[in-house]
């Protein structure tokens, strides 16, 4: 059987045993996602490719310690959303402000907005919402990814998932207002 038909698992656990070509087989099955999915919070083709290398490189790493609770595309995933975040907070932390390409377009979300739409009130409200909201709003608003994936990720129920998003809709309505206000 030819290495490109085999299934991550068995690609997994001819790595373990020492066959690096089956990492190699793993990356290129799994890079140009990865990398889109860094890009859609980079924002910055350059990052994006940094933070794919450095991806893989974990996963490469700790592939080893992959317990195949979900399956390796999820957990994978999971890595890939995480690693981003601590980029962009690192990238926030260096340049002291946000982007808000570096993590979604609210606008479209809130068009009734639109003439008092202020990208740095939208930057800083997305970035009040505890982390949890943030996530699973992006992961459902930005990404369009069904809550059953995005329980994976987050390892929560589909419910929480829902409440999540719902909760982070309302509390973007209510910091919204808030800030009108001021």
């Amino acid at each position: 059987m030819e290495k490109n038909n085999l299934n991550d698992e068995i690609l997994i656990e001819n790595f373990l045993k020492g066959d690096e070509y089956s990492f190699r087989m793993l990356f290129e099955r799994y890079y140009d996602n990865v990398n889109r999915i860094v890009y859609s919070y980079t924002k910055n083709y350059d990052d994006a490719k940094d933070v794919t290398q450095e991806i893989f490189l974990k996963v490469y790493e700790s592939l080893k310690s992959f317990k195949k609770k979900s399956k390796f595309s999820t957990w994978l995933y999971r890595v890939s959303v995480n690693m981003s975040i601590s980029f962009l907070r690192k990238k926030s932390k260096e340049k002291n402000l946000f982007s808000l390409e570096e993590v979604g377009d609210l606008e479209e979300k809130f068009e009734e907005d639109k003439p008092s739409y202020d990208r740095n009130l939208a930057e800083k409200i997305l970035f009040e919402l505890p982390e949890k909201q943030r996530l699973a709003f992006i992961l459902s608003q930005k990404e369009g990814k069904r809550y059953k994936e995005i329980a994976e990720i987050l390892n929560v129920s589909e419910k929480a998932v829902e409440a999540l998003v719902y909760r982070a809709r309302e509390n973007i309505k209510i910091l919204l207002e808030k800030n009108k206000s001021m």
